[in-house]
């Protein structure tokens, strides 16, 4: 199977942007939101206040995927909690 040659002005194609790429961008987004003063008026100041209350209204509340399921959580702390004492009561027991 023979390769096809691009030109040299052709670029690769395109990777879509990923999900932690995005989550990244959001968060430095809310971390220059955080960043700006009260009296400050300016366009792109007006414009990030615009992007956060976008993005409090699409997250506030949760959708019902991201929301944090209690019981797998209460599993995991609860065994990280037990699992200490009783691996060292059992190690102590196969002496």
């Amino acid at each position: 199977m023979a390769k096809t040659r691009r030109s040299p002005t052709q670029r690769p194609p395109a990777q879509p942007i990923r999900w932690l790429h995005q989550l990244a961008a959001l968060l430095a987004e809310v971390s220059r939101a955080e960043r700006l003063g009260e009296g400050d008026s300016s366009l792109a100041s007006r414009r990030l206040r615009q992007r956060m209350l976008l993005a409090q209204r699409l997250f506030d509340p949760l959708p019902k995927p991201l929301r944090a399921n209690r019981w797998p959580e209460e599993v995991v702390w609860t065994a990280l909690r037990w699992g200490g004492p009783a691996l060292v009561l059992a190690l102590w027991l196969h002496r």
